[in-house]
């Protein structure tokens, strides 16, 4: 009994002693990560600052110039056949057959050149703008070899080729900003994360800090909103019961993830930045949750996830913004 006595007091000092390690290796874990954050943070706002990044949505001018480069090919396209049906010459019914070939081609690589863009296959979108270009320069070409003139769509080719050009060049601005932000990030803590946030910055610049994290949080409400909508949509149209179980869920689950993030928004007016930050990180466990409910033992494929990874960025980048306003 009394061995048991003097062990009771030892016992008590060891999980005193281990405890008080656990917690500051803790400590020291979390000031270590929140130092790599700063850090992280000081990069993504440097990146965003830089003269060298411009703010414009060279993706979106891209798509703009090779959109109306269609419309001009087709155009095209609809003039050179419309000549045909009117010309009994021999080698004009040549030169105005091999158009009509190379601007059908032409118009088909520039919609394809617009997939591969949205597909971020930028070297098989440049590609096809550059074979489409040449299509339109064979056309002129054949009148040059048949018939020693110039063809009837010169002007309007030249349009086309602008166009064409315009869309290259914003391609080519769209990789050199990518790779100035890769290359930017490549030192951070969470690469894909300081990407995001760099591009969300870029296409925001002019609103404080501030206003970013209000604006990131709004954004991850729409998501988590269009989520649970897509989820009801999706209880009405299927079947399988294991899967609307699952659904149901997830339902709950984003419901919950929407009223904490819509609470993080009066916080953050308040200044109450922990209060947000916990509030919008909830929203973040709801999803996961979501995802390990269609995981389950049967290892169900989730029809929610690629939603889920779009909603998980944007819930990040506001905590990155926020735990910056609350270190102010």
């Amino acid at each position: 009994m009394g061995s048991l006595h003097g062990l009771i007091p030892f016992c008590l000092v060891l999980v005193l002693v281990l405890s008080s390690n656990h917690l500051i290796a803790k400590a020291h874990k979390n000031s270590t990560n929140q130092i790599k954050v700063e850090a992280d943070f000081k990069i993504i706002a440097e990146l965003a600052g830089k003269n060298a990044i411009p703010n414009a949505d060279f993706q979106g001018l891209a798509k703009l110039a090779l959109t109306k480069a269609i419309s001009k090919g087709n155009a095209i396209y609809h003039r050179v056949n419309s000549l045909l049906l009117k010309t009994s010459d021999m080698y004009t019914t040549r030169s105005l057959t091999g158009c009509s070939t190379n601007y059908k081609d032409a118009v088909g690589l520039i919609n394809k050149s617009l997939a591969a863009l949205e597909a971020k296959n930028y070297d098989d979108a440049k590609t096809c703008i550059t074979d489409a270009l040449a299509n339109s320069t064979k056309c002129e070409d054949r009148f040059e070899e048949l018939l020693q003139r110039n063809s009837p769509f010169t002007f309007m080719k030249a349009k086309f080729g602008l166009l064409c050009l315009s869309g290259l060049k914003h391609i080519n601005l769209l990789v050199q900003n990518e790779r100035l932000i890769t290359e930017g990030c490549s030192q951070t803590l969470d690469k894909e994360l300081c990407k995001s946030t760099v591009v969300f910055f870029l296409e925001n610049k002019g609103l404080g800090l501030h206003g970013l994290a209000k604006l990131a949080v709004q954004k991850a409400l729409q998501d988590g909103t269009r989520i649970h909508n897509h989820i009801s949509v999706l209880l009405k149209t299927t079947s399988d019961k294991c899967v609307l179980k699952k659904l149901k869920s997830c339902s709950a689950l984003y419901l919950t993830a929407i009223e904490k993030i819509k609470e993080s928004l009066p916080a953050l007016d308040c200044n109450r930045y922990g209060d947000a930050s916990t509030w919008v990180g909830a929203a973040t466990d709801s999803a996961e949750t979501c995802e390990g409910v269609f995981a389950g033992k049967s290892n169900t494929i989730s029809p929610l996830t690629p939603m889920k990874i779009e909603f998980s960025k944007q819930v990040s980048i506001s905590l990155v913004v926020i735990k910056k306003l609350a270190g102010n």
